[in-house]
């Protein structure tokens, strides 16, 4: 399942949540910069975690709902700031990550997040968002990637959740003792 969510911040939230990450993001730290741990080439930024994104990963949790027609448990958020040159490595995400969301918060160029069942070799779907916009996947089911990011900055949050039923019920909080802290 993948689906766009077009007003998944509406204007007015997307307003205070953008000037946020503006303040917030000169406070963030510089990814380790290794594949095999952020799926990121190049430069990025993060705060993890971030309170905001871990208020909206809460308080968005009914969109998600309605969207995939069942009750989900959130696991995690994730802050990240690409600067040109970032590149989003092709991955398929990890238990905790069994319904996701990206959501675009601002970023000066249009950039295609391209997703594939995986273990296939058909033609990937890409799509693009605009600030306020998300795009909902099932990120154990698909393999997803950005190519290189060649404006100045884009901000995204993800947002992570579990089916309230399914088998990976077990990592509601990411196994963390409660939001807004690190494992």
């Amino acid at each position: 399942m993948i689906k766009k969510i077009i007003n998944f911040l509406n204007k007015d939230e997307l307003k205070i949540v953008s000037q946020y990450f503006k303040f917030a993001n000169k406070f963030f730290e510089k990814e380790d910069g290794h594949p095999a741990i952020n799926k990121v080439k190049g430069d990025s930024f993060t705060s993890n975690p971030d309170f905001l994104a871990e208020s909206i990963l809460l308080s968005k949790k009914e969109i998600v709902e309605e969207a995939i027609g069942e009750k989900v448990l959130p696991t995690y958020s994730y802050s990240r700031l690409y600067i040109n040159g970032s590149e989003l490595i092709r991955h398929v995400d990890r238990p905790s990550c069994e319904i996701s969301i990206t959501l675009n918060i601002f970023g000066d160029k249009d950039w295609k997040i391209y997703m594939r069942p995986k273990n296939s070799s058909v033609e990937p779907l890409g799509l693009t968002t605009q600030p306020g916009e998300g795009v909902l996947y099932e990120g154990m089911k698909y393999q997803h990637w950005r190519e290189k990011y060649t404006g100045e900055k884009c901000m995204q949050i993800f947002l992570h959740y579990v089916r309230a039923n399914g088998e990976y019920k077990q990592y509601y909080k990411d196994k963390r003792a409660d939001f807004g802290i690190k494992k």
